[in-house]
Formats: C-alpha cells, sequence, structure tokens
C-alpha cells in the first residue's frame, strides 16, 4: 500500500521542491540587493532564474547518467559542456549581455589553477562560466540538496562543504587537492558568503591550499549592475542591442596571475594582495 503511493509522493516532493527553493533563492537576492530592491519584477525573475536553472540541470543530469554508470570519467564535459551552457545562456535570458575585460590573463597552459573572486549574487555562479575555464567550486553543502543542481554537482565532481565542522574541512582539502591533480581547477569565494553592500574580508583557505599545493592564482573581480534583476530585457537585440551592450549586467574583470613564490610562503600577505587587487576595481560598485 505504501509503495503503491510512493510515486505519488515523490511527484508532490519534487513539485514542492521546485517552488521551495526558488522560493528561499529568490528571499536570498531580495537581501543582497536589499540597498536597491528587487520589486515584483525582479523578484519574479529572480524565482524563474532557479526554477530554469534546476529544471535544464535536471535534464543535462539524465542525459550524463547513463554515461557516468558506464564508469567514463564526465566531469569534465559535465562542466564545461553542460553546466557552462546552462549558465551563460541563463544569464543572457535573464540578465542580459555580460562583459569580459582582461581576457588576455587568462592562464594559456593546461596546468591547475585556484580561481578567487568577489562575491554577490547567484548571478555569480553563472556568469563566471564566461571564462570558459573548467573548473570545480567549492560550495556549502546545502546547495547539494538543490533538485537538478545538487545532482549536476555531483556529476561535475563539485566541492560540497559543511561550514562548521574540522572533518568536513579536513575532507574539502584532500578532495580539492585530488581535484588539482586530475587538473581541474578551483574556484572559491574567499570572502565565505555573498555582500554586494559592503566589503568584507577574505578568509586563508584558498590561499592556504594556494601555497600548500604550489599552484598559482588567478583573481577575478565581478561587478553587478544594480539593476541586473530588473531589466526587461534578455537577450538585447530584442530590446536594442547597443544599449544592451552599452550597460551590460555584468563585468568580468581578470587579472594578472598571482604567482604562489613571489609571496615567499606568507599566505597572509597573498590573502590581503588577492583582496586589494579584486576589490580595486570595484570603487563604490555603482561604476555602471
Amino acid at each position: 500500500m505504501v509503495m503503491a503511493h510512493a510515486p505519488k509522493v515523490f511527484g508532490y516532493l519534487l513539485a514542492f521542491s521546485f517552488i521551495a527553493f526558488p522560493f528561499g533563492a529568490m528571499l536570498q537576492e531580495r537581501k543582497a540587493f536589499r540597498d536597491v530592491g528587487l520589486g515584483f519584477l525582479g523578484s519574479l525573475k529572480a524565482f524563474l532564474f532557479i526554477q530554469v536553472w534546476m529544471l535544464h540541470s535536471a535534464i543535462a543530469v539524465m542525459l550524463q547518467l547513463p554515461w557516468y554508470l558506464m564508469g567514463y570519467d564526465i566531469r569534465k564535459q559535465t562542466n564545461t559542456f553542460y553546466e557552462a551552457n546552462i549558465g551563460i545562456q541563463n544569464s543572457k535570458v535573464f540578465m542580459g549581455p555580460i562583459k569580459v575585460i582582461g581576457e588576455k590573463n587568462l592562464p594559456k597552459d593546461d596546468k591547475p589553477y585556484i580561481y578567487i573572486a568577489n562575491h554577490q549574487s547567484m548571478i555569480d555562479i553563472c556568469v563566471l562560466y564566461y571564462l570558459r575555464k573548467p573548473f570545480v567550486w567549492i560550495s556549502k553543502k546545502a546547495v547539494g540538496y538543490i533538485p537538478g543542481v545538487g545532482q549536476i554537482m555531483f556529476l561535475s565532481g563539485h566541492i560540497l562543504l559543511e561550514r562548521k565542522g574540522k572533518a568536513s574541512i579536513k575532507q574539502m582539502y584532500a578532495d580539492a587537492k585530488s581535484r588539482l591533480k586530475d587538473g581541474f581547477n578551483i574556484f572559491i569565494f574567499p570572502q565565505g558568503t555573498r555582500e554586494r553592500t559592503k566589503i568584507l574580508p577574505f578568509k586563508h583557505g584558498a590561499f592556504s591550499m594556494a601555497m600548500s599545493e604550489e599552484v598559482d592564482i588567478v583573481p577575478v573581480s565581478i561587478e553587478l549592475s544594480d539593476d541586473a534583476w530588473k531589466r526587461f530585457f534578455g537577450y538585447g537585440f530584442i530590446w536594442g542591442f547597443e544599449e544592451a551592450k552599452s550597460k551590460p549586467a555584468a563585468i568580468l574583470t581578470v587579472h594578472p596571475v598571482m604567482k604562489t613564490k613571489d609571496f615567499n610562503g606568507d599566505k597572509e600577505k597573498m590573502m590581503k594582495a588577492g583582496q586589494e587587487i579584486i576589490y580595486s576595481c570595484l570603487g563604490d560598485k555603482k561604476r555602471m
């Protein structure tokens, strides 16, 4: 009797999750943009944004799962094709064009790097795929429970961290070391949490990892337009492509690589330098 109702119960839970998780994400974005407000349109777009992200991720998981079950290493393909295109297309549809400055600073070799950036919004996750580099996120464990998103993160080999607990942090370092050896870049938000109304100090994690594994760091600054969620256009040509290009929803600035050896084992100095570099072009966060 119980088993007969299981599919129906599962369906209800899945339907509920496609409302509950986007609603929670929308509330987080309202908090992140509390200084300018999201309004009805912005709140609706944030809600739909995560719904579409979950749906597309779920479809990608269904396409990739057979290959995973057959024993193929699908991590890079899942990341660079499925995740990257989901992120880029979601950005175009919901926010509009994204501008990348300093692409020449992106490493051209095949060595793994640690990428770091400031963190303001869930928009950051999508727009960073414009860098077109395979990387593994270090993210909070709760993200793994989001239907579609959590499963595609597993298939891509991302690292989920329980923020409290030494055992989890130790496992995170071990997983990160393994990914670096497999040739993956690691992406970390050194702030530890999203914030766009004030500057938060960086934490040591990324820089300790860079020192211990002798891996260089690529700093990236993310500037989000105050009206990123409130725009009426997605693809620029619908509402005027030139206007869209002149005022991108986000600007990514890729800075020159920070050579770990230049800091002689001083992670505090490297952390402060990385923080200064990333925040140097953000100004009062009103450039756009």
